[in-house]
């Protein structure tokens, strides 16, 4: 029977460290989504503010949504940016 050494038997690990990367990882998820929530919220006030200033109708406000979300997913984003 043939044995898998471990390439890096230095290696151990560390629950602790794992543990605080767990957590950063959750944090710096958390983080990213508020500030993509952030983004939307600022942008959809704008354009609300766009539409009510401009007098559309909801037709128009409708296509306004539209041309908005069909451009954030054309750039990954950077349209709120």
């Amino acid at each position: 029977m043939a044995f898998i050494r471990n390439p890096e038997p230095s290696i151990q690990h560390e629950p602790a460290a794992e543990l605080a990367l767990a957590l950063m990882l959750k944090r710096a998820v958390q983080d990213g989504k508020a500030a993509a929530a952030d983004l939307c919220s600022t942008r959809l006030d704008k354009l609300a503010t766009y539409a009510a200033n401009e007098g559309l109708s909801a037709a128009e406000i409708v296509e306004l949504i539209r041309e908005e979300a069909a451009a954030i997913t054309s750039k990954g984003g950077t349209a709120w940016q």
